[in-house]
């Protein structure tokens, strides 16, 4: 955004704070990311958590339009959530419609009114949306820790009540950031990018909940061989994480992670995530508390063995992005010597 954006230093741990006592009704809040790095479902388990009606609209299309200017007039009379996404596809109607419309409003605004905007960083976006938004920007996390203790961060309270679901959110942070950590390998951690997203695991914890709820028909359930493991491995596979994926190769990769974790044996003390001399154990415990100290114990740098890859990938990767350097210099020279 260049040396003059007003960048505040926050990230998206502080979105709840941010959109409960910090933007008001008469100034949205804008969520940039990187491409591909959606952070939409961060807001969608807010308003779920605090029973705020959220409306969305996706904004690639003209399509949109209409329909954003509608909710945006309702939702600023009734105090109700609006999300605008992937705002950076229609950079014109931002300046001549949005900016003009959030200028509009006033007095008469209800309080509780809050519209948050999610787009892709970009040097096109309209300076005077910038600057009259209250702007967070999200980069996608590095490292299995990182990207673990932010999911975690980001499920409801209320969810931790149950020890066995505690234990299987937390093979399931590790499944998600497992899964984000090899796209920083491609083509060796996946054969090419995909756009696995956060809310691919929350959608995950639904899915728990849900299964976990049908076979326990009410009662709690102590038994780890009791829980649906076919079913939540099958749907993992398939749905949630599977359903972006569009190579044999690469769903047979997520298929041996998925069914390596997702089994009774994840409730064992000690039970290793992966089968490498260095990988992390499970914790003992599984109530909140303990889920939250055992990321944070984890070593911020994540080998390649972590993520099912040989140990010399990071050596790899690095040539790589040499090679990439360079070659981006050279056009750079040759550019500049035709001219």
């Amino acid at each position: 955004f260049g040396t003059a954006f007003p960048w505040q230093g926050r990230s998206l741990n502080h979105l709840k704070e941010v959109l409960e006592d910090e933007v008001g009704a008469l100034h949205p809040l804008m969520l940039c990311s990187a491409p591909g790095h959606d952070v939409s479902g961060r807001v969608e388990a807010i308003a779920r958590e605090e029973r705020k009606e959220l409306n969305s609209v996706a904004m690639g299309s003209a399509e949109g339009f209409p329909t954003a200017e509608k909710l945006l007039a309702s939702a600023s009379k009734r105090g109700t959530w609006v999300m605008l996404k992937n705002c950076h596809l229609c950079i014109d109607w931002l300046e001549e419609t949005l900016v003009k419309r959030l200028h509009s409003l006033g007095a008469s605004t209800h309080r509780d009114f809050r519209i948050i905007i999610t787009t892709e960083i970009s040097p096109k976006l309209p300076a005077a949306l910038l600057q009259m938004s209250d702007t967070i920007v999200a980069e996608a996390p590095a490292g299995v820790k990182a990207s673990m203790s932010r999911f975690f961060s980001s499920i409801a309270s209320n969810r931790f009540q149950d020890p066995v679901r505690n234990r299987l959110y937390l093979v399931l942070a590790w499944t998600h950031s497992v899964i984000q950590e090899r796209l920083r390998y491609v083509p060796a951690g996946w054969s090419q990018k995909y756009e696995f997203m956060e809310a691919d695991a929350t959608h995950g914890l639904d899915v728990i909940d849900a299964l976990v709820q049908e076979a326990a028909g009410g009662k709690a359930i102590a038994d780890p061989d009791k829980l649906p493991w076919d079913a939540t491995r099958a749907t993992l596979c398939k749905s949630i994480f599977g359903g972006r994926i569009t190579k044999p190769v690469d769903q047979e990769t997520l298929d041996a992670l998925v069914n390596s974790v997702f089994v009774p044996d994840c409730f064992n003390v000690n039970f290793k995530l992966v089968d490498a001399k260095d990988a992390p154990c499970l914790p003992d415990g599984s109530s909140k508390e303990e889920c939250f100290s055992w990321i944070e114990s984890l070593s911020s740098s994540t080998p390649p063995t972590w993520i099912g890859l040989d140990g010399s990938a990071e050596a790899a990767r690095a040539k790589m992005i040499s090679e990439s350097v360079t070659s981006k210099v050279d056009q750079v020279f040759s550019s500049e010597a035709d001219q």
